[in-house]
């Protein structure tokens, strides 16, 4: 087929005699028909122009992006012959019958029904879970205090706004670890190596996407130092934790010796407790055979020195 856009003239467009073609084997058969050479032509063809600049086949096409001039009516009888846009009406169809079942089941559309399928297939745990954090925000009421004597309160505040100290700053000596920016800066490169998938970088605590990007469009993260204790600081030993998690892990965790969890845990989950709940981190196995493996070195290096 020519790569230009067929159209039938006006008069083969109403004459329906070429659609169908009849046959039969001799006079004593009885007359058959089936589409014509034509239709079968046209239908198995991708010569419907559409205006993304695309030749499709009539049943992929869409009467929106014909382009102008092309001549449609839906009682031209050779267009359902050649099952012109049947795809989309397939489409429709389903849709259709998509919203028709959630409105039967008294969801107000299809995507509210799939979100109710997504909820339902979630562990019983993690459904209490999210329900109890919804009426917790439901029912919280937010503090208002206001003041009970404005005026007297203002001038309070403004004298005690006059009386404030300066901004000013004094230099004083203090002690710089050496070569931890350095680790940190590498710490950074393999923990967004580690813990990205698909452009987006994973909290390895909730293991939910990090919840914002920087103006660099990086997501931005916490480094924590994991194990401690180690004779030297290895880049490996950090975690990639959002700003929730961080603040928990180094101000609320309630776990005991991670160097002996960490060196028991089978698997890439190693349990512990936060802010008196249990959590989970998540390793990659890359993650985990480098921690292995500098914490033997570690010990090694100790070992040597205890020896010397």
């Amino acid at each position: 087929m020519s790569t230009a856009t067929t159209q039938l003239p006006a008069c083969e467009q109403k004459n329906t005699a070429w659609i169908r073609a009849q046959y039969r084997n001799n006079s004593s058969y009885a007359v058959r028909e089936s589409p014509s050479q034509l239709v079968c032509l046209l239908r198995d063809s991708s010569w419907v122009a559409q205006t993304d600049g695309r030749f499709v086949l009539p049943s992929e096409a869409s009467r929106q992006l014909l382009p102008k001039g092309f001549p449609y009516d839906e009682g031209y009888e050779w267009l359902k012959a050649v099952r012109f846009g049947e795809q989309e009406r397939q489409r429709n169809e389903e849709n259709k019958q998509k919203e028709t079942a959630a409105r039967d089941l008294g969801f107000s559309d299809p995507q509210t029904l799939e979100r109710a399928k997504q909820f339902v297939a979630l562990p019983p745990a993690d459904q209490e879970r999210i329900l109890a954090e919804f009426r917790s925000r439901q029912s919280l009421d937010l503090p208002e205090h206001e003041p009970r004597n404005p005026e007297r309160r203002a001038e309070r505040v403004a004298q005690q706004a006059s009386d404030a100290p300066e901004r000013t700053v004094e230099e004083r000596p203090r002690s710089v670890p050496v070569g931890l920016e350095n680790i940190k800066q590498q710490a950074t490169e393999y923990l967004r190596e580690q813990y990205t998938n698909d452009g987006e970088m994973i909290c390895q605590i909730c293991r939910a996407v990090l919840p914002f990007r920087l103006e660099d469009g990086s997501y931005y993260f916490e480094k924590v130092e994991f194990l401690e204790g180690l004779k030297k600081r290895y880049y490996q030993n950090y975690l990639a934790l959002c700003p929730n998690h961080s603040a928990m892990f180094q101000h609320a965790n309630g776990s005991r010796d991670l160097n002996k969890m960490f060196e028991e845990m089978k698997g890439q989950r190693l349990e512990i407790l936060l802010a008196q709940a249990d959590a989970t981190i998540y390793f990659t196995k890359t993650h985990v055979a480098d921690l292995r493996q500098i914490v033997e070195v570690d010990r090694t290096a100790v070992e040597s020195d205890d020896h010397d």
